[in-house]
């Protein structure tokens, strides 16, 4: 008997479900990207910031000391993070910059339009200094 009501519970909840899907007033919501943290870290506060880069401008070698992960809202990038190679990051693309690692440098690819980052960085409660320039 539990067994048929959680197959019925399963048939209605995938019933709604595709229901769901198909019903053009509900949003569709596709995942960009899922980054594990690494270390637990107690999130007391989200910052959202945009970037705005002029042609061919280059954010200079940093690092953060939270995690920060950023979509490229308009424009394309490469990027140099950490000990990965170079990447190519167009519109649409996330990137995450781990806290601790060198972000060597954000490029806007474009010598003749602008580029944003927008970026979101996921700090405790005593994390007061999130990004730290490093001088060359």
């Amino acid at each position: 008997m539990i067994l048929r009501t959680a197959l019925a519970a399963t048939i209605v909840l995938l019933t709604a479900t595709a229901a769901a899907a198909a019903d053009p007033a509900i949003p569709a919501r596709t995942t960009l990207a899922s980054i594990p943290l690494g270390a637990e870290k107690l999130v007391a506060r989200l910052d959202a910031t945009r970037v705005d880069f002029a042609p061919g401008q280059v954010m200079p070698e940093h690092k953060h000391t939270v995690p920060v992960v950023c979509i490229v809202t308009r424009g394309a990038f490469v990027t140099s993070i950490g000990d990965s190679p170079l990447a190519n990051a167009g519109p649409g693309a996330v990137t995450y910059e781990p806290p601790g690692v060198i972000i060597h440098f954000f490029r806007n690819a474009s010598t003749t339009e602008p580029a944003q980052l927008t970026c979101v960085l996921a700090a405790g409660k005593d994390d007061v200094q999130t990004s730290i320039m490093l001088a060359k």
